[in-house]
């Protein structure tokens, strides 16, 4: 199996590419810009990005020209003596330096969805029943109901019919979305 993308960074590749298609990019110009956005500074040559995308090489050059003029991409020749990444020597026929705009930020983008996803998890799967005094809290003594009195003789409450019910992970975003809105204005 093929990676999908040129560089190490498939995260960032993505994010570019969803910016580039939300600019007004074509699918072919968004795609090879991907590919440059998949490395932290791109400079693979615009035949070895067409090779990837399967498109000419002036598509190439006409993504990077309006990725440019769009503000997603940045370009520099390398000095003549500069050493690519990656090579131990200089390259003799020169090279372009080509960086994303705002790269770096996707990868902060997938760390907090998958921060999302787990406590989602947790809140629909961590009953008290199975939480041990490793995560901090004790589990519920066998026979426990609320509204009994505890071992320190202070009675609890009862629980609401929102506290007893079983919440879906859907079923909890749209409730916290519901929060977060300002109340109507009864004027």
């Amino acid at each position: 199996m093929t990676a999908m993308w040129l560089g190490p960074v498939p995260s960032e590749a993505r994010a570019v590419f969803q910016r580039a298609r939300e600019s007004g990019m074509s699918p072919t110009r968004a795609l090879a810009i991907g590919h440059i956005g998949s490395f932290k500074e791109g400079w693979a040559f615009r035949r070895t990005v067409a090779a990837a995308v399967g498109c000419a090489l002036r598509t190439v050059g006409r993504a990077i020209r309006q990725a440019k003029e769009l503000g997603l991409l940045g370009t520099a020749r390398a000095k003549k003596d500069e050493v690519p990444p990656g090579c131990s020597k200089p390259m003799p026929c020169g090279w372009s330096h080509r960086w994303i705009v705002g790269w770096g930020k996707a990868g902060q983008a997938v760390d907090d969805a998958v921060h999302a996803a787990r406590a989602r998890w947790l809140v629909k799967h961590a009953a008290p029943e199975k939480m041990t005094t490793a995560g901090g809290l004790h589990p519920r003594p066998v026979g426990h109901q609320y509204g009994q009195a505890t071992a320190g003789g202070v009675p609890r409450a009862k629980r609401t019919p929102n506290q007893a019910r079983k919440w879906t992970a859907a079923e909890l975003d749209a409730e916290l979305e519901r929060l977060k809105k300002p109340p109507p204005d009864s004027s």
